[in-house]
């Protein structure tokens, strides 16, 4: 089955249930794979994104996965903005293939934060974004530099610039 904008609106229809939920794990299996663990009434809940461009998506799971023993970069970066957190929103735009999971919480001074987990679904250009209150990039799955090489310059190619420090926009929607 396709994962088109459709399916991804169903989903995020469906996890609006795990409003609320906090977050307590975080774990990435592979390259390609987030599982965000998080606690709600009672019962624990595993949310899987995956972003292989042959079979990506975000769904629940109760399958666990075997772990590195040491944790990857962006797997550490996550545990230490979004642990204690609490899921606000999960919002999609436009049938596009983007999912925002927007989450809120409280540093070690009790002033209320914000941060957005972007789940871009998009074949070989599958990527996951941490980004704060003000779009500001903290870091992503899998960075994209500018092209800086003058023979490129004749090709047209509309490629974003997503690494840390980076002012996040979202991708050009050319659809008629």
């Amino acid at each position: 089955m396709a994962f088109d904008g459709i399916m991804l609106q169903a989903i995020s229809g469906e996890l609006q249930n795990l409003k609320g939920s906090r977050i307590d794990k975080i774990y990435e299996p592979n390259k390609n794979c987030i599982i965000i663990g998080m606690y709600l009434a009672g019962k624990n809940y595993a949310l899987q994104i995956n972003i292989n461009s042959k079979d990506y998506g975000v769904f629940l799971t109760n399958y666990s996965k075997p772990n590195p023993y040491v944790a990857p970069n962006f797997c550490m970066v996550l545990r230490k903005y979004l642990i204690g957190l609490r899921i606000k929103n999960f919002v999609t735009s436009h049938l596009e293939r983007i999912l925002t999971i927007e989450l809120e919480g409280f540093d070690d001074v009790d002033d209320i934060i914000s941060y957005k987990l972007i789940i871009e679904l998009m074949g070989k250009h599958c990527n996951i974004l941490l980004v704060d209150e003000n779009d500001k990039i903290i870091d992503c799955i899998r960075h994209i530099y500018p092209v800086e090489d003058d023979n490129l310059s004749d090709l047209k190619v509309k490629t974003r610039s997503l690494f840390p420090h980076c002012i996040y926009k979202y991708p050009m929607i050319e659809k008629l």
